[in-house]
């Protein structure tokens, strides 16, 4: 029985110096950090999820105006084209029915 003690209290030693190390690291990591919230950094930097200070980005807006000038009129003329097409048999119709009795009119009027 007294083996297993020997072996008991090794494994004890390895697990409190594991510890130890672990807590160390821990300690010189957080030692070795630039800052931990935006407080520790300048009033021009915010801290960094690497815990390190960096400068806000300048981020420029580019504002885009669009012109529908162009756009319109090609679509008006479009649309008035398309009226003219669909009416063209009537426009037809009235010029020659009002050709027609302009020279029914002029002949009868001279005689």
């Amino acid at each position: 029985m007294g083996g297993f003690r020997k072996a008991e209290a090794g494994l004890t030693i390895i697990l409190v110096l594991v510890i130890v190390f672990v807590f160390l690291g821990w300690l010189f990591n957080t030692s070795q950090r630039e800052c931990r919230s935006n407080k520790d950094c300048n009033s021009d930097s915010y801290c960094g999820s690497d815990f390190s200070c960096h400068s806000y980005p300048n981020i420029q807006k580019t504002v885009v105006q669009y012109n529908f000038l162009w756009p319109s009129v090609i679509i008006g003329i479009a649309i008035i084209i398309a009226a003219i097409i669909f009416k063209w048999n009537d426009l037809r119709n009235k010029k020659a029915n009002h050709k027609h009795n302009e020279s029914e009119e002029t002949s009868k009027s001279y005689y």
